[in-house]
Order: C-alpha cells, then sequence, then structure tokens
C-alpha cells in the first residue's frame, strides 16, 4: 500500500509521520505490523487531541481528512462560475449548475482523484480558486473540467491579493 504524506501539513497540525500513518490506517480500517505499531505513540495521539478516549478518531482528524466528497465538490460547482460573458463570443456554459449532474461526473470523478477526498486539499484549490476570481478575466476562464486536468489553480500559488499589480511585471516606455 501506498500512502502520500504532505510534511509541511503534517509540520503545520503537530502530527509526526509514523502518527500520521496509524491514524490513516485506523480511518480506512487497514492493518499495520507490529512493528510499525511499536513506533506510534498513542498517549502523544490522546493528548492532542487525535484520538478519543476509546481509541476512536475524533473530530480534529476527521476534519481534516475525511470529508463528505458530495460536499466538496458541491462547494466547488457553487463557488466555480457556471456560466461567462466572452468578449466577442457572447455566453459560455462552464459546467451544469447541478453536482449531480451527468455532464459533470467527469469533473467530478477528476476532482475526487485530485483530492483523494481530503478536506485540506480541498481548502487549497478553493482558496486559490477565489484568488483566481478575483483577478478578474472572468470571460476567459476555462471550462470546469479543463480547469481540473490542467491543475489551473497552482498556476495562483504564491499571488497576494494585496499586491497591487499582482505580481504582474509591466513596463513603461
Amino acid at each position: 500500500m501506498k500512502i502520500e504524506i504532505d510534511l509541511e501539513l503534517l509540520e503545520e497540525i503537530g502530527l509526526y509521520p509514523n502518527e500520521y500513518i496509524a491514524l490513516h490506517c485506523m480511518h480506512k480500517k487497514i492493518e499495520i505490523s507490529e512493528r510499525l505499531d511499536e513506533s506510534v505513540n498513542y498517549g502523544y495521539l490522546q493528548e492532542e487531541g487525535w484520538l478519543g478516549e476509546g481509541w476512536e478518531l475524533t473530530d480534529k482528524w476527521l476534519d481534516l481528512f475525511a470529508a463528505d466528497y458530495d460536499d466538496l465538490f458541491k462547494e466547488l460547482i457553487e463557488t466555480y462560475p457556471a456560466i461567462v460573458e466572452s468578449p466577442g463570443r457572447g455566453k459560455r456554459v462552464l459546467h451544469a449548475k447541478d453536482p449531480g449532474a451527468l455532464s459533470n461526473m467527469k469533473a467530478k470523478n477528476k476532482y475526487r482523484k485530485i483530492t483523494g477526498e481530503k478536506v485540506h486539499v480541498h481548502n487549497k484549490i478553493m482558496q486559490l480558486l477565489k484568488v483566481q476570481l478575483s483577478q478578474g478575466g472572468l470571460g476567459y476562464l476555462q471550462n470546469l473540467e479543463t480547469w481540473l486536468n490542467n491543475y489551473t489553480w497552482e498556476k495562483y500559488v504564491d499571488m497576494d491579493l494585496k499586491d497591487e499589480n499582482n505580481g504582474r511585471i509591466t513596463r513603461s516606455l
């Protein structure tokens, strides 16, 4: 089994890699080896609120790593414009308004693959989408499926909304 670990996130939330693996396996109901299990500090996990009294996962874990995927996709659909006015082309439809529409299924499956149903990944994508939308130029916005396939939100990482020219290099002649 392979588990992807975001070390920056673990550092941010104060969780060690072995403890993350143990919690992930508990969540997915996967048995871990005795050797790995011995290296996990379960007392620390309880002290920090990751595990409850009965060794069950707490909301602290569930809020970060286990969401109702349909709610995540619905939030994306509600935030991403469904229709835009393109210069010289009129109105363009970027996705169906209903998250459950069959025309949204490819985008929904792609988004599930991208996020891995992890709330923190979804939140980062939503934050970057809001940065993109604040930049203007909605008439040139991609179809939702294309936006997901191209990982377009990644272009807006480290953009400072307070910067007046938003990272653009401009020259006057």
